[in-house]
């Protein structure tokens, strides 16, 4: 680990960004490099390898591009961000939050509160494990399409590769995944969400349910009794900070609803597995699931991948008319197989306990590899060359 903070300060004024360096540069532990943004460049950490312990951000005129080229890398190519900017435009620091800011100054900057944030920075980093894990979300294009299924199966999966995997279930009001493990939470999502300001991953494990093939599944309990819209996204940030911290995996079944609590779960993910099948009524609803994640939360389609679930090669609603209709994302199948998927959740068996040759299952573990980095798929493990983007390396 470097004995030294090594702190990047971006922006496109040379005389804010000298001003900064001298105050920075004068603590003893702290590196600094200061990178004047010209011309159309408006990722600040384009070319930046290896990426610094932190990024002081100047923004200006160009804040939006800057903020947005920041959003659009994975949560593993964004370090700590401190945004330094102008005061009372609400959406430049919404966007700032979105990007990852863990505090925003508007000048004069206050000596004493930029070294209190590079403090917390350098215990944080002190204190921090040596990896994070990759998350996954999964959501229906449209009700009923599946998703449940494919979440609960690729965390079992998972798990049996031998990774640390929590499965989540965001759905506080109608969420099912226990019946899918025939598991029943003491304490779950709900208590958790409610201590989620003073979780450890120590402590987190009290909320967790385990299941014999190794998950352990974070949903509500019976008793639990919470509306979506009651879910503080602050909430849900700490809680997914704290799994992030102590798993490999992630996987995170979203309910079909987009706001401020699963926003953060889908502009957090690596991966996002949006489940739909053949009609017209799932490609519509795909399609317009497809424009938020892209043109409203600012995702990049290489991050977005289709899962076709009971697939059927007769359907009016072929694979090219999906192609067509989703442009830029890759494209997954899983064979229709109602009876065993049927008999998978009555008797609370994931698939590969109750069938593991099927083509559904052999299929699901398909998907499964595919979420492998090209670092995992050279490790001898069998695992291909991911499908759907880059992850955030695991423990191994």
């Amino acid at each position: 680990m470097r004995k030294r903070l090594e702190i990047l300060l971006a922006g496109r004024t040379r005389d804010e960004l000298g001003a900064l360096e001298s105050l920075l540069s004068s603590q003893g532990d702290i590196q600094v490099t200061s990178r004047l943004m010209v011309n159309g460049n408006v990722d600040p950490l384009e070319g930046v390898a290896p990426l610094p312990d932190a990024l002081v951000l100047l923004v200006g005129t160009h804040w939006e591009a800057e903020l947005m080229a920041l959003c659009e890398r994975p949560a593993a190519e964004r370090p700590p961000l401190l945004v330094v900017g102008p005061k009372g435009n609400v959406e430049l620091i919404r966007l700032a939050m979105r990007a990852g800011a863990r505090d925003f100054f508007s000048p004069p900057i206050d000596d004493a509160e930029i070294f209190h944030f590079l403090r917390e920075l350098a215990r944080n980093r002190r204190d921090a494990p040596s990896h994070a894990a990759r998350l996954t979300a999964v959501i229906n294009a449209k009700g009923g399409s599946g998703a449940s299924l494919v979440a609960a199966n690729l965390a079992h999966c998972l798990a049996r590769q031998g990774r640390d995997t929590v499965l989540v279930d965001l759905d506080v009001q109608f969420g099912s995944l226990p019946l899918y493990f025939n598991v029943t939470p003491d304490h779950g999502l709900v208590r958790a969400l409610e201590s989620a300001d003073s979780l450890d991953a120590l402590a987190m494990e009290a909320y967790l349910k385990y299941h014999t093939g190794g998950v352990g599944l974070l949903a509500s309990s019976p008793g639990d009794r919470l509306s979506l819209g009651e879910v503080p996204e602050t909430r849900v940030e700490q809680l997914l900070a704290v799994l992030c911290q102590s798993q490999e995996e992630v996987v995170v079944d979203l309910p079909r609803w987009i706001n401020g609590a699963t926003a953060c779960v889908l502009e957090r993910a690596e991966h996002v597995l949006v489940v739909m099948q053949q009609s017209v009524a799932h490609l519509h609803d795909a399609q317009r699931l497809r424009d938020i994640l892209v043109h409203e939360l600012g995702m990049l389609a290489s991050r977005i991948s289709v899962v076709v679930n009971r697939y059927d090669k007769r359907s009016d609603v072929t694979l090219s008319a999906i192609e067509d209709a989703l442009p830029g994302l890759s494209l997954q199948t899983l064979p229709n197989d109602f009876k065993r998927a049927s008999h998978s959740i009555n008797v609370g068996s994931p698939l590969h306990e109750i069938a593991p040759r099927a083509p559904l299952t052999r299929q699901i573990e398909e998907l499964t590899r595919s979420l492998a980095t090209p670092q995992e798929a050279g490790a001898g493990r069998g695992k291909k060359r991911s499908l759907l983007g880059w992850a955030l390396p695991g423990r191994h």
